[in-house]
Parts: C-alpha cells; sequence; structure tokens
C-alpha cells in the first residue's frame, strides 16, 4: 500500500473542495494539496448545474435565501468577506467571464458549465495540486499530528483534512455515502432529506397532465395554514409536481404531512373568476363543458379541473349548475394536491441538513471538535433556494476553509 504525508488532504472534488484546494494552494505554495474523489472525475455535478449552464451564484444571495438551524449567523458572517461579488471577483481572476439574467441568476457568458469546471482544473494544474479520482475512502483517523485517510491503494497522513464530500443528493442519480464518513468522526448531524427535487403528491388525475406546464400561485399548506408561497411555472409529472416554484417548496413539502396548493389564475379575485366562467357559459351554452377553458388553460388542465368538481366534460354549458360553478371556480383558485413523505434523493439537487452548524467555527469553518478538521459545502446543515444560491454557498465556503487551512 502507497503511504504518503502531506500538508492538506481534501475529500470531494466538488465546487467547494475544488474552489477550497486552489485557495489553500495559493496561500501556500510549498506545501502539498490532494484532492481525492470518488467519481471518475472531478467536478461531474458542476457539469449538470443550470441544466447544464451553471447557475453559479446569485446577485441577491443573502442569509434568507438559506436554511438549516443556526443557518442565518453563519450565512451572515460568511457573506461579510465571501459576498456574491468576492466569489465573482474570484471567478474572474481565473478568467471566467460572467452575466446575469433579469432575475439576478449568475451564468458564465458562454452559457456552458463545462467554461466554470474548465478553469477550476487549469488552475489547479498550474498549482500542482493532485487529483486523485475513482478513490472510495475506506476509513479517516484523528492522529496526534493530524489525520490517516486509508483508500483502497493508499495510507496518506495529513496535516489538515477537508471534508468537501458533499450530502446525499449527488449527480445524475448517483447518492453520496459522505454521511458514514461524518460520523466517523464523532460529528453531530441532523437527518438528511432531499431538497429542490420535484414533490409527489396524491392525484388520480396527474397522469393525464404528464409534462404540461402552467403558471401558478403556488402555496405549502399544513393544518390549513400557508407555510411558504412561491410564484411560477409548475409542471406535472405523473405522480409528483415540479418546476422551481415547487422545488423551493420542497424542503418541507417531502417530508409529508403538508398539501400544496395551485392558485392558477393569481391575480383574479374569486368573483371575477366566478364572473368570467359566467360569462364563457352563457356566451355558448350548448357547448361541452370541455369547452370551458379554450384560451385559458391547457385543455387537458381544463378537463382535470372539471372532473376534480364533479362535472363531465361531455354535459352541456347550460346543464352545469350555479353549485358547480362555485365548486369549479374554487378549485381553479385552490388546486389541492396531498404531499408524500418522499426519501428519493436521486432526483434532488440538494441535501437539506448534515452536520450541525454548531460544530464548527463560522468564521474559518474549522471543526469545534477537532482542531484541523473543516467541513464545508453541502455537507454542512445549509441548503439554499433554487437560482445559484447553493453554489454561492459552496464557493463561500470553500475559500474561507482555504484562506484558513
Amino acid at each position: 500500500m502507497k503511504k504518503q504525508s502531506v500538508y492538506t488532504v481534501i475529500i470531494g472534488g466538488g465546487a467547494a473542495g475544488l474552489l477550497c484546494a486552489i485557495r489553500a494552494a495559493e496561500r501556500h505554495p510549498d506545501k502539498t494539496i490532494v484532492i481525492l474523489e470518488k467519481a471518475d472525475r472531478v467536478g461531474k455535478k458542476l457539469l449538470v448545474t443550470g441544466n447544464g449552464r451553471c447557475n453559479l451564484t446569485h446577485i441577491g444571495a443573502d442569509a434568507e435565501s438559506y436554511h438549516g438551524e443556526g443557518s442565518e449567523q453563519l450565512i451572515n458572517i460568511l457573506f461579510k468577506k465571501y459576498s456574491t461579488e468576492n466569489v465573482l471577483r474570484c471567478f474572474h481572476k481565473l478568467g471566467l467571464l460572467t452575466h446575469a439574467d433579469s432575475e439576478g441568476r449568475v451564468y458564465p457568458l458562454s452559457n456552458q458549465a463545462s467554461s466554470v469546471l474548465d478553469v477550476l482544473r487549469r488552475r489547479i494544474a498550474k498549482l500542482s495540486i493532485e487529483e486523485r479520482c475513482s478513490t472510495e475512502i475506506k476509513s479517516v483517523q484523528k492522529t496526534a499530528d493530524g489525520y490517516e485517510i486509508v483508500a483502497a491503494d493508499m495510507r496518506i497522513a495529513a496535516k489538515k483534512l477537508v471534508i468537501a464530500s458533499g450530502g446525499r443528493a449527488d449527480y445524475a442519480g448517483r447518492e453520496s455515502g459522505s454521511r458514514e464518513l461524518l460520523r466517523s468522526l464523532g460529528l453531530s448531524m441532523s437527518p438528511l432529506s432531499p431538497s429542490l427535487s420535484p414533490v409527489t403528491v396524491k392525484n388520480d388525475l396527474l397522469r393525464s397532465l404528464k409534462g404540461i406546464r402552467a403558471q401558478a400561485q403556488v402555496s405549502l399548506v399544513k393544518n390549513g395554514k400557508i407555510v411558504k408561497s412561491e410564484r411560477g411555472e409548475v409542471q406535472f409529472a405523473e405522480n409528483a409536481l415540479s418546476g422551481i416554484c415547487v422545488f423551493n417548496l420542497s424542503r418541507e413539502a417531502n417530508r409529508g404531512g403538508f398539501e400544496i396548493h395551485l392558485d392558477l389564475l393569481p391575480d383574479f379575485t374569486n368573483e371575477q373568476i366566478i364572473s368570467e366562467i359566467t360569462a364563457r357559459i352563457a356566451d355558448d351554452p350548448d357547448a361541452p363543458a370541455g369547452e370551458i377553458f379554450t384560451g385559458m388553460f391547457h385543455k387537458n388542465i381544463g378537463l382535470a379541473l372539471l372532473k376534480t368538481s364533479g362535472i363531465r366534460p361531455s354535459a352541456l354549458c347550460n346543464d352545469i349548475s350555479e353549485k358547480e360553478i362555485k365548486t369549479l371556480c374554487r378549485h381553479i383558485s385552490d388546486w389541492r394536491f396531498v404531499c408524500e413523505e418522499n426519501r428519493d434523493f436521486k432526483k434532488a439537487q440538494v441535501t437539506a441538513g448534515g452536520v450541525r452548524l454548531s460544530e464548527i467555527d463560522p468564521h474559518t469553518f474549522e471543526s469545534k471538535r477537532h482542531k484541523g478538521l473543516y467541513i464545508v459545502g453541502e455537507a454542512l446543515d445549509v441548503d439554499g433556494d433554487c437560482g445559484g444560491y447553493n453554489l454561492q454557498f459552496a464557493f463561500a465556503s470553500g475559500l474561507c476553509a482555504g484562506d484558513n487551512l
């Protein structure tokens, strides 16, 4: 078995690990920095973010866009020094040109995620940082001088250790096994759950809506109270609701016990909806009910609303009662879907939960329990909304740890 002594080992070659390695090597050019990556190459998850465009940060990133116990305090401290502007300056020095869209989401100017990874890997090569891919970590132990990391064919003694191994949501449907590694170090962790993912719901009509999209006000409701609300495009799947607005509700929704309510006409009052439907019925009383929504919604959404309201699509408009009209209009503005518990990380972009923030120093990201151990990125109990927030945290925490190694 090959043995080696180095200054720093970084477990995980993702967003946080790569930028951490670069900053550490820039500060300690005479030290050996090694990245150990389980996959066959570093940065694989980066390549699939933002639908292959890599939404690397957000202009408006602040504590309100993050979740996790104690995340507000940590984010406020972190972003004072490692803000969006700081991260973008770092990437500009690496050679990456970027642009922001109207929503504040930042992408590489090339609109190719590969551009982000290319500048990171070029700098890593220039700094002679070692990349060891396809490396499965067998164990990590604290020693008198630092840490011993054991893999199948190597044993490395490191003075400093960075855990940047991500959460259970990995890439291309693969689940990461970093949880066991973190627990082996005696670190306290909050429960893990999928976030920024489709939400599995109960509804017999979903199959007929598969692949259809609709604009709506989407509300997460528990015990009759709105917990959180988002507005945007909803995508219907065979047994789930999807889309960015749904993703931002998924952290709580995936735990089960919630409902998602869709308002398909959020700019209309209930009285205006009733007036509109009544006028359409009066305009063509001999038309089948299935034609009421022509020019308003996708045909299949209209049919599903009718069936949900107990109205036969083949019934004549003139035969729809006033009570049925009110029921139909209620479903237009408050279409309800019961959320099921979802523990499947394969479709999740992010993992909620992780190493508790009380375990680390928010100014350095060093473990309070083990000197010389740093934890960054998705391994921590911090997860952000959709729109570049999670990569902003990964890059910022990686820079912070790299500066303090």
